[in-house]
């Protein structure tokens, strides 16, 4: 009981403690002054706004600039049908890649559960496939599939996101261009 009593007393003292500033001077925040390797600074409030950021300024807008902004130099993206990518030029090019092949590309947030440096999120994904996607030419026709992705954050940035899409379906739509 006492030892529980003096977690609690710690996890209390850490939390009145903010870790980092934030500006919000952009659209969305932005964290700085994060000393290196210490995990435990992140927060909830400061994932959450990471990985809003990293849906609709660089998937949904396709603002690429603002990578080293929102994610870690060693940045691990871990995707469905073999589209990995490390750090920020590989991210870039998914990105690119995805969106030259959906013009109206969008990522919409169905739910989001946020643990401290840790972020788990439903989505459902759109777009009109105008260029070559999984290897399947363009049909000119509105796809939408669900994922689930995770996402881990070190030092105010996102170091690691691990996707999961309902790749079945999206190719079941590529395949049958009617």
């Amino acid at each position: 009981y006492d030892q529980q009593q003096q977690q609690q007393q710690q996890h209390q003292t850490q939390s009145s403690n903010p870790p980092a500033s934030v500006n919000s001077s952009h659209a969305g925040s932005s964290v700085t002054n994060l000393p290196v390797g210490n995990e435990s600074l992140a927060t909830i409030e400061i994932t959450r706004d990471l990985v809003k950021r990293f849906i609709s300024d660089i998937w949904n807008r396709g603002e690429i600039e603002l990578i080293p902004e929102v994610c870690h130099p060693s940045l691990r993206f871990n995707g469905h049908v073999g589209m990995d990518r490390v750090g920020h030029d590989g991210f870039a090019r998914m990105v690119t890649t995805v969106r030259d092949a959906l013009t109206d590309y969008h990522c919409e947030i169905h739910s989001m559960v946020v643990e401290t440096n840790k972020a788990f999120c439903r989505l459902r994904f759109t777009g009109k496939h105008t260029g070559v996607l999984l290897g399947f030419p363009p049909t000119g026709k509105t796809v939408a599939w669900m994922g689930a992705s995770e996402f881990t954050c070190k030092n105010g940035k996102i170091l690691k996101v691990w996707e999961l899409g309902d790749v079945k379906s999206l190719e079941e739509q590529l395949k049958n261009p009617n």
